[in-house]
């Protein structure tokens, strides 16, 4: 309540905000999620104080129900201080979101060809168990919900986000696709393989909340091992339909 009064008085003295504009700080921050009380001592730059926060604030309310002002006073920081550092609102969004993307890979890197050449379809196994466990809710649950926020109502960055996080999986995916199908397959045909494997794989995993609550598919009776071994099996199934030598025991279930 301190830090309220505070803020609200420095409205007072210093800004031309007007008693409703007080008055919906308050409301927003009610909203806010609350940080720990070691995140809200100044440990950290104002920079990162800001993105915290409003990693926080976007994951609850979204890119329109967030405000620069709520994200400011949960930060600690003048309200200047996004445009010093970020240049905007939706700039900070896109900082937020990519910071989100990038950092849910954990300690496993991503799968890659080249680290093991000549299995290639090993390779797809691998990168499919990555793609569909990153973006598990009980793993990464806030990227699981900005995802469900883009796609349910896109921001302004979307373009941006997609060129920074999604399409360096998925070119990693058709370089191993390539090397699984047969010679002389189009590059439409590789396209649409990959975008079979990468598009399935995502939402298989970000619909466990709703799956999760359909009979026979209640909340741990499906396990993480078997969800991945159905999304490399029909994701096998199509390329070897299209060509691709693939041995059965690929196929059997473990």
């Amino acid at each position: 309540m301190g830090l309220l009064l505070f803020i609200l008085e420095s409205l007072r003295f210093h800004s031309p905000c007007s008693l409703i504009d007080r008055c919906q700080l308050f409301t927003e921050m009610k909203m806010m999620p609350q940080l720990t009380d070691a995140a809200t001592k100044p440990t950290t730059s104002t920079k990162d104080r800001i993105l915290e926060s409003a990693v926080l604030l976007f994951e609850a309310q979204g890119f329109d129900g967030a405000s620069v002002r709520a994200i400011c006073a949960q930060a600690g920081a003048n309200i200047a201080a996004i445009n010093y550092y970020f240049g905007s609102k939706e700039a900070l969004y896109g900082e937020v979101v990519k910071h989100v993307f990038l950092s849910s890979e954990g300690t496993e890197s991503m799968p890659l060809l080249k680290h093991n050449p000549s299995e290639p379809i090993a390779q797809l196994c691998e990168w499919i168990e990555w793609h569909v466990t990153r973006y598990l809710p009980r793993h990464n649950s806030t990227l699981a919900t900005f995802i469900r926020r883009e796609l349910a109502n896109p921001s302004p960055l979307l373009q941006e986000i997609v060129d920074v996080t999604v399409l360096q999986s998925l070119e990693a995916l058709k370089e191993i696709v390539s090397a699984i199908l047969p010679g002389g397959i189009s590059e439409d045909v590789l396209n649409h393989h990959c975008l079979q494997i990468n598009g399935p794989t995502m939402v298989a995993a970000i619909l466990q909340p709703i799956n999760s609550r359909m009979p026979g598919f209640e909340q741990g009776t499906q396990s993480v091992e078997m969800l991945v071994r159905q999304a490399q099996i029909w994701s096998l199934a199509g390329l070897k339909a299209n060509g691709a030598e693939i041995p059965d025991h690929w196929f059997v279930r473990n």
